[in-house]
């Protein structure tokens, strides 16, 4: 290399120094748009495919779920916070005037953004592997409800059968009891909530 190629490496190595904190940011701000990308295609995939009722999961996996998608909450928030963090700074912070006390701030903050940016990536991706687990969870944890087989809650309580008929204004079941089976009629207005049921 010749002595100007040189010369120039060293002066834009001396401007870099000057640069750098701005150029980090810049990064920080891509990551924290890229991560946050990310979080929403995961939201959007959730809400198209996950299920929008945990109750049907059997009782020790409907908490494992809800723990998870709360894991994966904070930690998703945290890690948004974080890289806002590092993308601009601590809202309200004062920077001190004079060249020296310029040079510290300015050296310290870098190691702050690096860190930010640094946490921010690991807890979005801890918290999208949590929501993937939740969703894995109430994929195949689900109980399998019995052919047919419903439970129909009514202000005077649950009734447990094979559904017939659901209709508006009436809901037909076939209940077996004492291995005698009869039919039952729940008025629609009567009808809080249908299940289905793994057994009666």
């Amino acid at each position: 290399m010749s002595a100007g190629t040189d010369r120039r490496w060293a002066e834009l190595a001396r401007e870099l120094e000057f640069s750098q904190l701005d150029v980090l940011r810049k990064q920080a701000e891509g990551w924290r748009n890229g991560l946050l990308g990310l979080t929403a295609l995961v939201t959007v995939v959730t809400a198209l495919k996950g299920r929008d009722d945990l109750s049907a999961l059997e009782a020790p996996w409907r908490t494992v779920a809800v723990w998870l998608l709360v894991g994966a909450f904070l930690l998703l928030l945290a890690g948004s916070l974080f890289a806002v963090r590092a993308s601009f700074g601590r809202p309200g912070e004062r920077v001190r005037l004079g060249g020296h006390a310029l040079r510290e701030w300015t050296l310290k903050e870098i190691g702050r953004v690096r860190r930010a940016v640094y946490i921010s990536a690991v807890a979005l991706a801890l918290g999208v592997a949590l929501v993937v687990g939740a969703l894995f969870v109430s994929w195949t944890k689900t109980e399998e409800p019995a052919d047919g087989l419903v439970k129909v809650t009514t202000p005077a309580g649950a009734l447990c059968g094979e559904l017939v008929s659901y209709q508006p204004d009436k809901v037909t079941l076939i209940r077996t009891t004492g291995g005698t089976e009869r039919q039952v009629v729940v008025r629609g207005a009567e009808v809080r909530k249908i299940t289905p049921a793994k057994s009666c």
